[in-house]
């Protein structure tokens, strides 16, 4: 595993890419499955960078992964006693950015958390487990990636339909 240090990460006009990008998509899926995102009890989730990362949480071959966290010690009255973190994946996305002609990074990053906020709000509702076996985890894979694609085909985004084309094969039903 390569330390967070020693690789590109986004720059501070990437983020700001990043930050448009977590707003449509937060707002997207939360009005999709009536969730309050500015109520952590209803919406549990966080984000971290791969420079904010802890050695558990890297990982390779991905764009970003979700954990599930569980708060020690007394929680707040009525709070939820798990949260999920978002953990993206700077050079990997950067590199599909360079590699890939045409590929937005806003609109690759809209996709990314758009996904990734689907499951948190999945779990959130107990529409599934997070911890879940093999078969079931590629289900839900699949699930996730045919709301995905019809939350944001209705969205006006430079880039975005590339990325829905890329991600095609992504919707297709198991075998």
């Amino acid at each position: 595993m390569v330390p967070p240090g020693s690789v590109e990460t986004f720059s501070q006009h990437e983020i700001l890419s990043l930050d448009r990008a977590w707003l449509l998509a937060r707002s997207l899926v939360a009005d999709d499955f009536g969730l309050d995102f500015e109520d952590f009890r209803s919406w549990p989730v966080d984000i971290k960078r791969f420079p904010e990362l802890t050695p558990g949480e890297l990982a390779e071959g991905v764009f970003a992964q979700l954990f599930r966290y569980f708060r020690s010690g007394p929680g707040l009255r009525g709070a939820r006693p798990d949260y999920y973190r978002i953990c993206l994946y700077d050079p990997a996305i950067l590199k599909a950015v360079a590699q890939e002609p045409g590929l937005d990074l806003e609109a690759l990053l809209t996709y990314i958390l758009t996904h990734e906020f689907i499951h948190v709000a999945r779990f959130a509702k107990f529409m599934e487990l997070f911890n879940i076996g093999e078969e079931a985890r590629q289900a839900e894979e699949e699930i996730v990636h045919r709301e995905t694609f019809r939350l944001l085909s209705k969205v006006k985004l430079a880039g975005l339909d590339l990325v829905l084309e890329l991600y095609q094969k992504h919707r297709l039903p198991i075998d």
